[in-house]
């Protein structure tokens, strides 16, 4: 059967999270082509679950191209099918071994057979559009991620019935069978509700991630890697991220509204379910920075990896940079050296005519460090790291320099910052690269087209100065004159008669005036 979503190269191209400059179909409008799979992970819940699908059977897109995959979490009683469902509606057991929504999600979408995937609740009432409103982003690109726009009823299930759901939603008025009841009327979302109902923010985007209203290609799903079974709270977001650093441009549409049954988890335990998430995102979600608020720590996934070419270059440069890395206000990161590693034998050579001297030197300085590894090449993607800085060997950054390059690059919305560092030898190349920007261009460069002016045109590329984020010679000649005018102010001192110098040995005394003069 022939794709009918457009390629990687054939869709839309859209800057940064520039949804607003699609020009998007209009509802009952357009011509739905794609298959979609609905998948629905269920824990128990009978009574809600039958009128989400009575709901969805009332949906304005095609049956013959909507299919449901409703996955049992293990239910006791076990879940069954009501009467009332769309026509291709499938009740399958979540993977034996594994529990939870991320488990029964993957399993669901493992299941289906769609190309594009809708997440949903198995206790939300969506409207007649729905499915469309999610469907029609998708026809356009494969690399949306949709969240809807969900409401929280505070309704008894009792007081509604499958029959009266689906003649509502079927009616085009869903909103009536929540009339009297408490119902949220703005985006749930804080970064979509801030903005007006739009995803502006690139660098945040993936936060608006969500399991009880998403969409996306079953393409990028599978790029990403899927859903991160060993999360039992959170996956949605944790997905989202994941999603984003793979180029997901991520959008929030109105019309594509949901009604939740009763307050979720979320709101009822806020704060237990905060608690609970923190430090599994943490651990995988490295721009989630106010998570990573503990000094010094390492964590499962890196915010920035750094690589160093260290084949041919000498051991000093080498150093002077992984040790400015390695001593930098940012932790959490990793460094890559590259170079031919697996040309380091055992045999006997004399240690100092060794033709491999430098590599060898390298490598035994830095193996004892978890943060650096020894790879022959660096790797095609860094995801899901967000950040890869690429380091000519002799480039030292300031103690906050790497921190204050990623938050240029944020400030700006920059794809990538380009700079060098003079030094004698000639200057040394920097490159900052984003992974969100870097797997846009590529996912939507035609052959033959110039990555590098693609990258600048999807998310911008700054050539600039090094003095803010480096040391140059300037600088350390600046420091140094600094630091000795310092030090002479405090000999001076010292050398004034009083307790001050009688309590400084004379030794140390003496090599202070030494350092100096």
């Amino acid at each position: 059967m022939e794709p009918s979503i457009p390629g990687p190269a054939e869709g839309l191209r859209a800057a940064r999270n520039d949804s607003g400059s699609i020009v998007l179909a209009r509802l009952g409008a357009w011509t739905p082509r794609a298959r979609v799979s609905v998948v629905v992970p269920a824990f128990g819940g009978q009574d809600k679950l039958d009128l989400t699908l009575a709901a969805l059977a009332a949906q304005t897109y095609p049956a013959s191209l909507l299919e449901v995959v409703v996955v049992d979490d293990g239910s006791e009683p076990p879940l069954r099918l009501p009467d009332l469902r769309p026509a291709d509606t499938r009740l399958i057991p979540n993977t034996a071994g594994t529990w939870g929504i991320a488990a029964a999600v993957a399993t669901g979408i493992g299941a289906s057979t769609g190309e594009v995937v809708v997440r949903l609740d198995s206790d939300v009432v969506p409207a007649a559009a729905h499915i469309e409103a999610h469907a029609r982003w998708h026809h356009l690109a494969d690399y949306f991620t949709v969240v809807g726009k969900l409401a929280f009823a505070d309704i008894a299930t009792a007081a509604l019935s499958p029959e009266r759901v689906r003649s509502a939603v079927a009616g085009g008025d869903a909103a009536s069978l929540f009339a009297g009841c408490e119902v949220s009327d703005d985006w749930e979302i804080a970064l979509v509700r801030e903005s007006g109902g739009t995803v502006e923010d690139p660098v945040r985007a993936f936060t608006v991630a969500n399991g009880a209203t998403i969409s996306f290609t079953r393409a990028m799903y599978e790029a990403c890697g899927g859903m991160d079974t060993g999360m039992r709270l959170g996956s949605d977001t944790e997905l989202g991220y994941r999603l984003a650093q793979h180029g997901a441009l991520f959008i929030a549409d109105g019309e594509a509204e949901v009604w939740h049954l009763g307050y979720s988890q979320m709101k009822s335990r806020r704060e237990e379910g905060k608690r609970y998430r923190r430090p599994f995102a943490a651990n995988r979600i490295p721009s989630l920075r106010h998570l990573r608020t503990d000094p010094g720590r390492s964590w499962e996934v890196p915010y920035v990896r750094a690589v160093v070419d260290a084949d041919g270059a000498r051991l000093e440069p080498v150093r002077a940079t992984v040790n400015a890395l390695l001593a930098g206000t940012i932790a959490d990161i990793e460094v890559v050296l590259t170079g031919p590693w697996d040309s380091l034998t055992t045999g006997r050579v004399a240690p100092l005519e060794d033709p491999l001297l430098n590599l060898r030197l390298i490598r035994e300085a830095f193996r004892g460090d978890g943060r650096v590894r020894f790879l022959e090449k660096a790797p095609e993607t860094v995801a899901p790291v967000p950040f890869q800085l690429f380091l000519d060997p002799g480039a030292e950054l300031r103690r906050d320099g790497l921190e204050r390059l990623v938050a240029h690059a944020d400030e700006h919305r920059l794809g990538r910052v380009d700079t060098a560092v003079p030094a004698k030898a000639g200057p040394l190349r920097v490159r900052l690269d984003r992974t969100a920007a870097l797997a846009r261009a590529e996912r939507l460069r035609s052959p033959g087209e110039d990555p590098d002016a693609l990258l600048d045109a999807l998310w911008g590329v700054e050539r600039t100065g090094p003095d803010a984020w480096f040391l140059t010679a300037a600088s350390k000649s600046e420091s140094r004159r600094r630091e000795i005018a310092e030090l002479k102010a405090a000999l001076a001192r010292l050398e004034d008669p009083g307790p001050a110098r009688r309590s400084l040995p004379r030794r140390a005394l003496g090599r202070l005036r030494r350092v100096i003069r």
